[in-house]
């Protein structure tokens, strides 16, 4: 496997402040923890729907596991989380660790650039699936060679069975009227500028350069994410057996 250079953008060691994660986002998460049940389903019914056929799953970008449905990490027998947030632990045990606890699932934490460690995580487990959190469209917040880094993980993951969740676009839209955000969909094709124009929302988007993370031909669900109530983000996820 290729392993990347160290060129960054900002500080990619592990921290409880990041650029993209952290203490912030957890005081997040529990202030809008209403606002985002919708999407919390959305993940569940995914998550719900992959069957990676492996007892031990790789989650990279966990955090603590806000979006995780506590069903869906019970299906494995070994969790290895990685993740540069050093706070996230304690977050997720708080959720999650008792019940898992409880089934036996044994859980490992890497506190790392997961660009710098993947490949040799990989490398020594041939057998582990791989989920990538809503980490994949954060990436350039972190990296200045993100878009190498995005190219490479096709590679990466050349026969094994893997799933990701990731920002696609964003868009700072005035809270919800009465008709609500759209709904989930699926689709064959990558979204694009015509399928953000036929809902309308807005003529300004943030683009979060993830288009070529699932290979062509995945069926790709598209779920809608109010991560604040003047925020929107179209989720992009999929899975590749």
């Amino acid at each position: 496997m290729e392993n990347v250079p160290a060129h960054r953008l900002g500080d990619a060691s592990p921290g409880a402040l990041r650029r993209s994660g952290g203490l912030w986002w957890h005081l997040r998460a529990m202030r809008y923890r209403r606002l985002h049940d919708p999407f919390r389903r959305s993940i569940a019914s995914f998550l719900g729907a992959w069957s990676p056929g492996a007892a031990e799953l790789i989650v990279v970008g966990p955090s603590a596991g806000w979006c995780l449905p506590r069903p869906f990490l019970h299906r494995f027998s070994r969790l290895m989380l990685v993740d540069l947030d050093t706070s996230a632990p304690f977050f997720f045990s708080v959720r999650h660790a008792r019940a898992l606890q409880r089934a036996g699932v044994r859980i490992e934490w890497r506190h790392e650039d997961f660009v710098r460690c993947l490949p040799e995580v990989l490398s020594a487990r041939p057998a582990a699936a791989v989920l990538f959190c809503n980490v994949l469209g954060q990436l350039a917040l972190e990296r200045d060679d993100h878009e190498r880094c995005l190219a490479l993980l096709p590679v990466w993951l050349t026969g094994r069975s893997w799933a990701s969740f990731h920002d696609r676009f964003s868009a700072i839209l005035p809270p919800a009227d009465g008709r609500g955000d759209p709904h989930p969909f699926v689709s064959h094709a990558p979204m694009d500028a015509i399928m953000l124009r036929r809902f309308a929302l807005s003529r300004e988007w943030t683009d979060h350069g993830t288009d070529g993370v699932l290979p062509e031909g995945t069926v790709r669900h598209y779920l809608p994410w109010r991560i604040i109530p003047e925020r929107f983000h179209w989720i992009e996820a999929g899975w590749v057996t």
